[in-house]
């Protein structure tokens, strides 16, 4: 985990808004379900799905092989 933190912060990038974000690249998939504890952790993961991120981030993951090669990752 520590090594995709890295690559988050190097595009600076919240690990956790790659987390909930990651999923909605596959086309299979059209929605996820992410917990809270409190009102304002829902919020933080409402905001935390419409933060940009650079596909650049992706690319580098797949290219570190912190990621799968194959996955449907932005161009």
């Amino acid at each position: 985990m520590a090594s995709i933190e890295k690559v988050c912060k190097a595009h600076g990038v919240a690990l956790r808004d790659a987390a909930l974000q990651f999923p909605l690249l596959h086309p299979a998939i059209v929605c996820i379900i992410p917990g809270g504890i409190s009102a304002a952790e829902v919020r933080e993961n409402a905001a935390g799905l419409s933060r940009p991120i650079p596909p650049a981030l992706w690319r580098q993951l797949v290219a570190d092989g912190l990621v799968r090669a194959d996955a449907p990752i932005a161009a």
